[in-house]
């Protein structure tokens, strides 16, 4: 991965742990004209402690990174976050495309 950009970042009710949706851009060669460009590869939810440096992460399976530009995050407690894809649809509102449910505690 070349670099990311932060989508989303979010803390528990109670502020002991932290979240941030990234999506990753990987650098690729167009064969065409043998540029190089950065492409959207993947989206992680990296997590960790409040105040501590987000090392951990885990891959969000099963989405199209480029067409993705809104997440919402809502925590159920302090250890179970539920993290929403937006898209969207044709009249311009944004709906739940995909979600995940993690407990921090048993990643």
């Amino acid at each position: 991965m070349i670099h990311s950009v932060s989508l989303t970042t979010s803390t528990s009710p109670e502020q002991q742990n932290i979240v941030e949706v990234k999506k990753m851009y990987k650098q690729t060669t167009d064969y065409f004209d043998y540029e190089q460009k950065q492409k959207a590869d993947s989206l992680r939810m990296y997590y960790g402690q409040s105040g501590s440096t987000l090392n951990q992460y885990k891959e969000l399976q099963g989405i199209q990174p480029s067409m993705i530009h809104d997440v919402n995050v809502h925590w159920k407690s302090e250890q179970h976050v539920i993290i929403n894809i937006m898209k969207t649809n044709h009249q311009h509102k944004n709906k739940v495309y995909k979600r995940f449910n993690y407990n921090l505690s048993e990643m």
